[in-house]
């Protein structure tokens, strides 16, 4: 509607300014002699009104008047009707009034007046060569750029999931590791207390090495861990002298231990020796109590026949008669019947390596394993499996932390 609009005002300009060209929006501007004022039309060799056909606006260059085109188009149409209402009034005069008699010529001489025209003025339609940046991009390349984001995307999601599932796995190794290596150092520090607190004789003093013991495990792993650490996040000087007091730790720990296994196993064995030393006696004692269970009659009853006789007895009253004082005495002899038979019972228990004594046969089956390799090894997992679990759990959080950043 409004291009319609626009055509038709510049048709009417067109029509009411006299251009015999076909007014068209592919010229810009038009330059024409200004019927607008008077001081313009004194000048009618000056081309002032400028008609910007884009804009659909005018200006006067002589007077700075400028607007749309549909008010140059009232006042050429106000300007059309004034200069036509004369010639309408002197049409419609009653036929009474005789016209005035015509001028005398004031020159005799005639000459034909030509009318100076002034041709419109066009100029050529600028056009603003857009810069590569400035185009708008083809279909062709929006979808070629839409299907390299959502590649992108994909790639990005893919890379996102697979990091995802391996921090997962390397997480909960690393909880394993810690784990071990938690369990691995608490042995190690008990063993070093109990090594460290045996070597003095007061027990305050002896608590006190005991701790220190304590101290040197700790020092052990987490030494490890800043050495590990520092070296992974390129500073060796610090990862240097982490080490020196991880491995002080270390040796202090591998001593601990050591001594507490060796004290345990020199323990072992004179307990083992002890045991064997005793078998004799423990041979010639079962012999006695044999010849003492034989001392007593076979016809003796049980412990419960005979307490129940007596109990039966003391209830009617007869505690004065002999039978009373009989069952008595046979019930003593019944109790140490069955307290022979017990001891025997348990001291061939010891001998034979069944009961709660064997000693003999726990020497037997321990393995003869150094005590200092032992120790090695403990504290090898103690310090290593603790030390790779905190700094991979560490870099885990630290890995997770930049990408948020």
């Amino acid at each position: 509607m409004a291009d319609e609009r626009h055509l038709k005002e510049l048709q009417r300009v067109a029509e009411l300014l006299g251009l015999d060209d076909e007014v068209s929006q592919d010229t810009s501007e038009a330059r024409l002699p200004c019927p607008l004022h008077e001081e313009c039309v004194a000048s009618s060799g000056d081309n002032n009104l400028i008609l910007n056909w884009q804009r659909h606006a005018y200006r006067c260059a002589g007077t700075g008047e400028t607007g749309p085109l549909r008010d140059l188009i009232k006042q050429l149409e106000a300007i059309r009707a004034s200069r036509l209402l004369p010639a309408l009034r002197s049409e419609t005069l009653p036929e009474s009034i005789t016209p005035p008699p015509p001028a005398a010529p004031i020159d005799a001489e005639f000459t034909e007046v030509t009318r100076a025209a002034n041709p419109v003025l066009k100029t050529e339609a600028k056009v603003l060569q857009l810069k590569p940046e400035q185009k708008l991009p083809t279909p062709e390349e929006i979808q070629a750029e839409r299907e390299e984001r959502l590649a992108a995307l994909k790639a990005q999601r893919a890379e996102k999931h697979r990091g995802r599932s391996e921090r997962l796995i390397i997480g909960a190794l690393a909880l394993i590791f810690l784990l071990a290596g938690l369990a691995a150092a608490g042995l190690s520090g008990f063993a070093n207390y109990q090594a460290f607190s045996s070597t003095v004789t007061d027990p305050v003093q002896g608590r006190i090495w005991g701790w220190a013991g304590v101290i040197a495990a700790i020092i052990s792993f987490g030494g490890f861990t800043f050495v590990y650490w520092h070296g992974a996040n390129r500073r060796f000087k610090e990862a240097a002298r982490a080490m020196i007091f991880a491995a002080v730790g270390a040796g202090a720990s591998i001593l601990g231990t050591e001594i507490y296994i060796r004290s345990n196993a020199e323990a072992s064995a004179a307990a083992v020796e002890t045991a064997s030393s005793n078998r004799a006696v423990l041979e010639s004692q079962i012999a006695d109590w044999r010849r003492q269970l034989e001392g007593i009659p076979p016809e003796t009853r049980s412990v419960e026949g005979l307490e129940a006789y007596i109990s039966e007895v003391e209830r009617v009253g007869r505690t004065d008669q002999k039978p009373y004082r009989d069952a008595q005495n046979e019930l003593g002899l019944a109790r140490r019947r069955d307290e022979l038979t017990a001891r025997i019972e348990a001291a061939n228990a010891e001998l034979l390596g069944q009961g709660s004594g064997n000693i003999l046969l726990q020497a037997e089956q321990r393995a003869s394993l150094p005590s200092w390799l032992f120790a090695a090894l403990l504290e090898l997992f103690s310090s290593q499996a603790t030390s790779i679990g905190f700094v991979a759990l560490l870099l885990l959080a630290g890995g997770r932390q930049k990408p948020e950043d």
